[in-house]
This record gives C-alpha cells, sequence and structure tokens, in this order.
C-alpha cells in the first residue's frame, strides 16, 4: 500500500514534494513543509508526522504530531498532511493575519506625506500654464484668445474672472461634478491672465499661502 501511495507522487529533481500541513480539527494551515521519500514512508509507517515535527523550534514544546491522513493532490506533485496537534489547544493557536498587520502598519504612517503626487504634478501644469500665458502677452500670436484678452485690457479680463466665478456657483448648485471641473479650469485660466497683466509671480501667491497656514490654529491632540 504504501509502494501504491509512493508511485503516485511526483518528486522534484531533488527528490522532494511540497506538504502543506493542516490541523485536522479546524482546517488550520499549520506549515508548508517539503518532505523527500524516506521522510514520507517514516511518517506512514509510525503515524507521526516525523519530517514536521523535526522541523518546529526546540522551545516551542511540541513533541511528533500524530498523524490522521495524508492526501495527494490533483497533479500528484504535492500533498495535504493532516495531524492531531499536541500541547496548546487548537483553538488558542491563532495564526497572524497578514492583511492586518499591513493595515496596522498603514495607521501608523504619518498623515502627510512628504511628497504629494498629485498636488506636484497639479503645481507644475498651473507652473506651465502661466508661462504659456506670459509668452503669449509677450509675443502677442494672431488669433490667441489670450491675445484678445491682454489686447482688451484690464476690465476685460476682470469681467471674465466674474463671469467665470459665477459659472462655478451655477455648476456647483447643479450639483455636476464635470461641470464644476470645467467652470474651476476657465476661472484659474482667467485667474492667470489677471497675474500675468498686473505681474504678480505664482511664487507670491504660493508664500502668501505658507504665511496663512503656519498661523492657522493646530488641532488638538486627542
Amino acid at each position: 500500500m504504501t509502494e501504491n501511495l509512493i508511485q503516485d507522487i511526483r518528486f522534484d529533481e531533488e527528490g522532494l514534494v511540497p506538504a502543506v500541513v493542516q490541523d485536522g480539527a479546524t482546517g488550520q494551515v499549520i506549515a508548508l513543509c517539503c518532505v523527500d521519500n524516506a521522510g514520507l514512508i517514516e511518517t506512514l509507517q509510525t503515524g507521526e508526522a516525523a519530517f514536521f515535527s523535526s522541523k518546529m523550534p526546540a522551545s516551542s514544546g511540541q513533541g511528533p504530531h500524530r498523524l490522521l491522513d495524508i492526501r495527494i493532490n490533483d497533479d500528484g506533485r504535492s500533498l495535504t498532511v493532516l495531524i492531531e496537534r499536541e500541547g496548546k489547544a487548537s483553538s488558542e493557536q491563532k495564526p497572524s493575519s497578514l492583511l492586518r498587520s499591513i493595515e496596522r502598519a498603514k495607521k501608523a504612517e504619518p498623515e502627510v506625506s512628504l511628497v504629494d503626487v498629485g498636488s506636484m504634478e497639479f503645481g507644475l501644469a498651473i507652473n506651465n500654464l502661466y508661462a504659456l500665458i506670459a509668452e503669449r502677452k509677450r509675443e502677442r500670436p494672431e488669433g490667441s484668445y489670450t491675445t484678445y484678452l491682454f489686447d482688451s485690457g484690464l476690465d476685460k479680463i476682470l469681467k471674465k474672472i466674474a463671469e467665470e466665478a459665477g459659472e462655478v456657483i451655477i455648476a456647483a448648485k447643479n450639483r455636476s461634478p464635470n461641470e464644476i471641473i470645467s467652470e474651476l479650469a476657465d476661472l484659474f485660466y482667467h485667474l492667470l491672465v489677471l497675474m500675468v497683466e498686473r505681474e504678480v509671480e505664482l511664487s507670491d501667491v504660493h508664500k502668501e499661502l505658507v504665511r496663512r497656514a503656519a498661523r492657522a490654529p493646530q488641532p488638538e491632540q486627542g
């Protein structure tokens, strides 16, 4: 019987086959071991999972585990070994959760990241648009809407900002995310035109925002 069982197992080139060791009472996976032909025969003859017990830490205080069953998986390349554990009750031996550990690690991370990629890309986009608008003001290419605004003067730029701000308000009242995004983009653009017209640098606005953030009250620690 033992010989027939061994013949159905496909050992690898090193003469080993992986074995998933489970608690027969709870189905809990205890370990993943590799067993050779000799170790498997010894386990079948003695009724003890000797190959698994020998890999347990000496401080565990657990002796050989009684074999309940060995099952050959469909392709013959792996085994499922059911054992009866001694020592601690199975219910007390709870496996650690990798997902739970990851969640704890996430909670331990600082709330503010040193680099926010999304914010960085938005800042670059604004900076590039500001530079393009400044170029349009200098070169005044024909047919450009930006050229039209600069040629029309400050009052026209201010009127467009007022119109776009009103459009943002309407979009917000309509609760339309796509519309809000579109109108905000228009408003950002016209604000940048105003900044170029009045020679206000992006860095000037950034410094003012940083100054205000430093003065803002910090949340109380719970």
